[in-house]
């Protein structure tokens, strides 16, 4: 399965960033993006299932 790093815009646009294999490597790149730029209020960094058939 793989699994996809998004970012989620407060108008409800979402845009995919990365795809990764592993879900332990993608919530470690929330957590990097997290911790390099911050907790910003207009945005936020999600993990999902890709949905790619």
């Amino acid at each position: 399965m793989s699994w996809e790093v998004c970012v989620q815009y407060a108008n409800g646009k979402e845009r995919v960033l990365r795809t990764y294999q592993n879900l332990d490597v993608a919530l470690n790149c929330v957590d990097r993006i997290y911790a390099i730029k911050g907790y910003p209020l207009h945005l936020a960094y999600c993990v999902r299932p890709s949905c790619a058939a």
